[in-house]
């Protein structure tokens, strides 16, 4: 019971990272006004984790 309530807290932590994330792009693409492949060029985001950024902002844009 105590590792499936680890694990949980472990998905919920990273999906919350994740979030931050995608909030903290989506400020610095309206603060200075620069496109998703400018914010992820400036904070060095590549590889999956890019991928994954944006097709997550897509959905909500």
């Amino acid at each position: 019971m105590c590792e499936s309530f680890e694990r949980l807290a472990d998905k919920v932590a990273e999906e919350r990272a994740e979030q931050t994330k995608i909030d903290a792009i989506k400020n610095m693409m309206d603060y200075f006004k620069c496109s998703l492949e400018e914010a992820l060029n400036a904070l060095k985001i590549t590889g999956k984790e890019r991928a994954i950024i944006a097709k997550q902002l897509q959905k909500t844009v």
